[in-house]
């Protein structure tokens, strides 16, 4: 190519018209091509501040208000590039020379509010990194690819940004593992997971406006470390993907292409073997020949548009960057004989997007060649890895020498003839190539909402072949033009998420008190009736819509468990396996940032205390390698996280004798299993025998219990000594609505959340014992209840005074139970939770307010404070 920086500027400027903003590839790719032309020391001054203009309109694609003004700004300034370097020095650009040092000043163009964004995005980012690291380390070398692409990314916009040291850092790491060929994923897991530590405390300092020395010297070492471990194995594994032809006879040509012009010579080329790399990435093999049947069909659709619509230049940028991302996943894995075929398609089309050739038939003709070709030796890489080499198909070489020279074909394509007004179905039939019964099923399809094209339909359903199809529309009088935008998405504020979902919970309230409204219910008005029940239907959806918009999963929080584990195994010389379902059940964003400090401490807890030592397990007849479940899942209207373990279980005997010790209970005292495990959750409760790093104060099961109690949840234990130990949280789906009973004590109603509801009875008079003349209890089924009588603990003068006339519903709270007696009960509802406000400040036996249908505002009665006013 030259060491100018002209088809540098050039091939900007194309990879700027085959730019998809959503394409995280191709963008990397610019700004890849941007960085190095900015960074190189001969680059002009003037070319210099405009490529990093460049880069950082290319990075705020995909949050563009404006996309079209922001690719006229891309386009403006590669224009003027192109004129400061045709008027100035040349520029020159070694893509093999690694790049010189970075200014140590950051960009001009890096604002603040692009900093900002950066550095905020990156906690999942980490999160998922982390991730690939523990698959890496876990033996699955696929997610090697994903960490190098992280690392490479981190790289790029560290650079643009001005974040200079943390450049340099990661392309030490970066080349680092460029060394490393056969990887050991255990060691090169644990070296990437030091860097993630490092980078986590780089970007919390940077948010901070701090700053951190980023050390990577351990895990360069780590890293350096399996290189040279693995010279020697990898010296003599290396064999050369190379192509050795037989002397064989030349096969005849595939009967699926139709026969095309070529030069004479080439009609006795022989077929060749292609031998396999000596080490196969399997996994990530696989992964690629999922991804690359999607592009297939991608390139399938677009060249039979092409057909209909020869200057649609969207589909020719489909099908360029499917023949892209195939050579260059296929390069990577060390597939050759794909490299090949899909880097000749790609020159070709590239002639299409240049405007060198026209789109015509016999193109479109090659194209879907090529794409079968391909399809071909990735239908055969299976068997061919098992072989250790694979016969390249009939036609391969002439195939390669076509994409080579198309002016050719061109030349000996006949004219074109006149279109014919037949119907692309019609065509098909008459050609023999899809059944008039399959072509009525299409129709049938299109006439029902399907709005796509028949041959489209006809392909996906198998009736007829993309090239078949391609023919019709060819003979047809071109149509109307393709349809199918991408959906896209967009980034909002979760403040304005936040707002949104408290505006609709004002709504919900509106609505409630219109459709309550004595005029309406009493009213004659049937239209009126009609129309406020249609608001009451619409009103609703719009209110799970607006909810589901604030949940997400708790993948991520998982997955920072699955770290946790592996670090207590190594410190404490365990071996645990930990795993995970549910990853993708959904919770109130709020509730899934709240959930993670709990889940932390009962993992902790499992991993410390409750899995035990390899050589205790094996005296014990388990396995050395304990386990560790954690699960998520619907359950109702709420959602179950339920952590097991099959360690030592909890010692009842040991934690008995501890609360006696500490005076929590009496030494004759009678307990339960259950409420003898919820002695574990007393605040500075601990049966450690010696405090460490990781636990023994006695402080992590109460903050489970109260950060969850918090939440609307309740904690419940199941254990058995020798055998494990089970915690189940249960969480409402979300903390702004809530389901509740509405009671009535007088005239005054309260809302008692259903969640904490076991039952309601009406009591007998046999049922009423006192203690002291005092304190209320009632039997029920053997077990004596503390009661309570709401009207007297929140001094309501007109509240019923007989027990025999009333309603006791019995709730529980941290495993005590108290049965409250009300009036009435009028029903169960969903209510929007308001908090009182810092006027009222907490009030005990509340915890918060909610406004019903008729305008009236009802308090939300706290269980767990409605048994402490009682005792006391």
């Amino acid at each position: 190519m030259g060491e100018t920086s002209l088809p540098t500027l050039e091939q900007i400027a194309s990879e700027v018209i085959l730019l998809s903003p959503d394409d995280s590839a191709s963008r990397l790719h610019l700004e890849k091509m941007l960085r190095e032309l900015a960074l190189a020391d001969s680059t002009p001054e003037s070319v210099k501040e405009m490529a990093w203009q460049a880069l950082v309109v290319v990075q705020g694609l995909l949050q563009a208000k404006d996309m079209e003004s922001s690719l006229n700004q891309l386009n403006s300034l590669l224009e003027k590039m192109m004129k400061a370097e045709v008027s100035g020095s040349p520029v020159v650009v070694k893509a093999e020379e690694p790049p010189s040092p970075p200014p140590a000043a950051p960009a001009p163009c890096a604002e603040e509010a692009m900093v900002s964004e950066f550095l905020h995005k990156q906690e999942s980012l980490l999160q998922e990194f982390e991730s690939s690291c523990m698959t890496l380390e876990a033996g699955d070398l696929s997610a090697l690819a994903a960490v190098k692409r992280q690392i490479h990314s981190w790289k790029g916009e560290a650079g643009i940004l001005g974040f200079h040291d943390l450049t340099e850092a990661l392309h030490g790491v970066e080349n680092a593992l460029e060394e490393i060929q056969s990887p050991q994923p255990q060691p090169t897991g644990d070296a990437l997971l030091l860097l993630k530590d490092q980078l986590a405390h780089y970007f919390q300092a940077r948010l901070k406006g701090e700053t951190f020395a980023i050390e990577t010297a351990s895990c360069l070492e780590k890293l350096e470390h399996v290189s040279a471990q693995t010279v020697e194995k990898e010296t003599e594994a290396e064999s050369p993907a190379v192509d050795i032809p037989l002397e064989t006879a030349p096969p005849a040509e595939s009967a699926s292409a139709e026969p095309m012009a070529a030069p004479g010579p080439l009609a006795k080329i022989e077929p060749r073997i292609f031998i396999m790399p000596a080490v196969v990435d399997v996994d990530l093999m696989q992964e690629f020949l999922t991804e690359s049947a999607e592009h297939f069909q991608q390139a399938e659709t677009a060249l039979m548009s092409l057909e209909t619509d020869p200057s649609d230049t969207e589909s020719v940028n489909v099908v360029f960057r499917a023949f892209h991302t195939v050579k260059g996943v296929a390069g990577f894995v060390g597939i050759s004989c794909v490299t090949e075929v899909a880097h000749k398609a790609e020159t070709f089309f590239d002639r299409f997007r240049r405007g060198t050739l026209v789109m015509r038939g016999v193109f479109t003709d090659l194209a879907f060649e090529a794409l079968d070709m391909l399809k071909v030796l990735l239908g055969g890489l299976n068997a061919a890895l098992a072989a250790g080499q694979m016969t390249l198909p009939a036609g391969y070489t002439d195939l390669i020498h076509r994409l080579e020279n198309p002016d050719a074909l061109e030349k000996a394509a006949p004219a074109a003839g006149t279109p014919v007004k037949e119907k692309v179905g019609e065509i098909l039939v008459r050609e023999g190539k899809a059944s008039p019964q399959e072509v009525e099923q299409a129709l049938e399809k299109q006439a029902s909402g399907d709005f796509r094209p028949v041959g489209e339909i006809l392909v996906e359903q198998q009736a007829a072949k993309p090239v078949d199809v391609a023919h019709a529309i060819r003979a047809q009088q071109p149509g109307a033009a393709r349809e199918g935008e991408h959906e896209g998405m967009v980034k909002v504020n979760t403040s304005r998420l936040d707002n949104l979902i408290n505006m609709v919970g004002e709504l919900v309230i509106a609505q409630s008190m219109v459709s309550q409204d004595p005029y309406i219910q009493e009213g004659n008005n049937q239209r009126l009736l009609r129309n406020v029940t249609q608001l009451n239907k619409i009103t609703r959806s719009l209110q799970e819509l607006a909810l589901s918009m604030r949940m997400v999963s708790v993948r991520a929080t998982f997955q920072k468990m699955a770290r946790l584990v592996r670090d207590l195994a190594r410190k404490s010389q365990k071996e645990i396996l930990f795993e995970t379902e549910g990853e993708d059940t959904e919770l109130d964003r709020n509730m899934v940032e709240a959930i993670a400090d709990p889940l932390v401490h009962m993992v902790r807890n499992a991993a410390d205390h409750g899995v035990e030592l390899p050589d205790d397990r094996e005296r014990s007849g388990k396995p050395r390698q304990g386990r560790i479940l954690l699960r998520a899942a619907h359950e109702g209207g709420s959602v179950i996280i339920t952590l097991t373990d099959n360690g030592r279980g909890l010692n009842r005997q040991k934690i008995l004798a501890k609360a006696v010790e500490r005076g929590l209970v009496e030494p004759n005292s009678q307990l339960t299993d259950a409420e003898i495990h919820n002695l574990i959750f007393m605040p500075g409760f601990s049966t450690a025998d010696k405090v460490t790093d990781v636990s023994g104060r006695g402080v992590g099961m109460d903050v489970v219990r109260t950060n969850v109690e918090a939440l609307r949840g309740t904690v419940e234990i199941s254990s058995k000594e020798g055998e494990g130990s089970q915690f189940m949280v249960r969480l409402p789906l979300t903390l702004a609505i809530i389901d509740g009973m509405v009671i009535r004590v007088g005239t005054d109603r309260f809302i008692l959340p259903t969640i904490a509801i076991t039952e309601t009875f009406r009591p007998r008079e046999e049922d009423i014992t006192t203690v002291q003349g005092q304190s209320e209890l009632v039997m029920l089924r053997g077990d004596l209840i503390p009661l309570s009588r709401l009207g007297q603990l929140f001094g309501i003068r007109d509240a019923g005074a007989k027990l025999t006339d009333s309603i006791l519903v019995v709730s529980e709270s941290k495993g005590r139970r108290i049965a409250l007696m009300v009036d009435e009960l009028l029903g169960q509802q969903q209510v929007v939770i308001k908090s009182l406000g810092s006027i009222f400040g907490r009030v005990e036996g509340v915890s918060g307010g909610a406004i019903l249908g008729d305008g009236r505002i009802s308090l939300i009665l706290d269980v767990e404070g409605l048994i402490r006013l009682s005792l006391n």
